[in-house]
């Protein structure tokens, strides 16, 4: 494996690492590219959908109390616990460019609040 490859799949939690080997392996197969190539590719694909492997802050769709909130956290799996104590759902990650670009025009105010 590519070192900078591997040192960014190291960062990879579970079910992010067998996304990315499932993409490898699919993108090894049917384009008939050598491993290192895929393994390249299948990282590009799998930080394009989850920018938060590199930038460390993981903006989350949440649903508490019937209604559905955006989350920014930098340790997912404290926010998870979090979440689950106080009745709330994870619904997905969410693209933080995406939502700023999309949703507000490229310029977004965050307000400081607690779930």
């Amino acid at each position: 494996m590519n070192a900078l490859v591997s040192d960014i799949v190291a960062m990879l939690d579970e079910r992010l690492r067998e996304d990315f080997e499932e993409r490898a392996g699919i993108i090894e197969f049917d384009a008939e590219l050598p491993r290192d190539h895929a393994e390249c590719l299948a990282l590009l694909d799998v930080l394009q959908r989850y920018p938060h492997v590199l930038t460390g802050a993981t903006l989350l769709q949440v649903k508490l109390k019937n209604a559905v909130y955006m989350g920014l956290t930098t340790d997912i799996d404290h926010a998870r616990r979090y979440l689950k104590n106080i009745g709330g759902v994870e619904i997905t990650y969410l693209n933080l460019k995406d939502l700023i670009d999309h949703q507000f025009g490229g310029v977004c105010r965050i307000d400081i609040a607690h779930f």
